[in-house]
């Protein structure tokens, strides 16, 4: 007779021998040790006394054998199937009775010798064991999508709390654009750079004379129009302002004023 305990540890009473569905470990049992631990199966979640334990173990030499002798078979039970990686109490002691089976734990019989049986001990070993695996696939699985589901929202969070005090410094951040000198003066440009638009824009600058001929010592001009030079609007504005910067690099005393820039002909 094989017992399949809770999925997880096959007990043949045949050879005595304790193995593991999980890893394949496995240990034997000594005769007498099969005896008491296949009697305690037999009765199953029903307790049984040490008095029936020894009648059955033991028959007419019952009477010379102790309880010691029986703790000490219950012990050698208890470890085997530590060994084979089984932790869950299975033999449960009876105060002032004797023993019983823990009936949270499931207990199935597999006849090994019954021929009508097409699978035997291997394969039953073998869908028990597989049982086991899908179960824990399964858990394991339910781990992972419980923390990607609070993972993937937190780094969204963190991703957009990133961007957006990104674009809002964009934002705050004074764009200045050295453009060239027209007239013996700096010129920078606020906002985005003119690119290939610099050198006419220069020329517009130099033609219109705009703040005079010249720039005293640490002025600089700072301009922006609202559209490109060559827009097609009948006329346009420019800010224009010059400045002067201190030994600090800090602008101050800036004459500023928007003025038409341009007229459509």
């Amino acid at each position: 007779m094989i017992y399949i305990i809770n999925n997880n540890v096959t007990f043949n009473t045949g050879n005595g021998s304790l193995k593991s569905m999980k890893n394949g470990k496995e240990v034997f049992l000594s005769s007498l040790n099969i005896r008491v631990f296949k009697c305690l199966l037999e009765y199953g979640v029903k307790p049984v006394s040490r008095e029936d334990i020894f009648k059955q173990v033991w028959g007419e030499q019952s009477l010379n054998v102790s309880s010691a002798t029986l703790n000490q078979y219950i012990s050698l039970t208890r470890r085997a199937l530590l060994s084979v990686g089984f932790n869950d109490r299975l033999i449960i002691t009876v105060a002032k009775t004797g023993y019983k089976i823990n009936k949270a734990i499931s207990i199935s019989e597999l006849d090994a010798e019954n021929p009508k049986s097409p699978v035997g001990e291997a394969t039953a070993v073998m869908l028990s064991d597989s049982r086991v695996k899908t179960g824990q696939t399964r858990y394991h699985l339910a781990i992972f999508l419980r923390t990607l589901s609070i993972v993937l929202p937190l780094a969204l969070l963190f991703f957009l709390f990133f961007y957006y005090q990104h674009h809002r410094e964009n934002e705050k951040r004074n764009f200045l654009s050295y453009l060239g000198m027209v007239n013996g003066c700096p010129v920078y440009y606020s906002g985005k750079y003119l690119d290939k638009k610099v050198g006419s824009y220069l020329q517009f600058l130099t033609k219109n004379n705009l703040y005079g001929n010249r720039c005293g010592k640490d002025e600089f001009i700072i301009s922006r129009v609202n559209h490109s030079i060559n827009a097609t609007e009948d006329s346009g504005r420019q800010f224009i302002a010059k400045c002067v910067m201190d030994s600090n690099s800090l602008y101050h005393i800036c004459e500023s004023e928007y003025i038409r820039a341009w007229k459509k002909n």
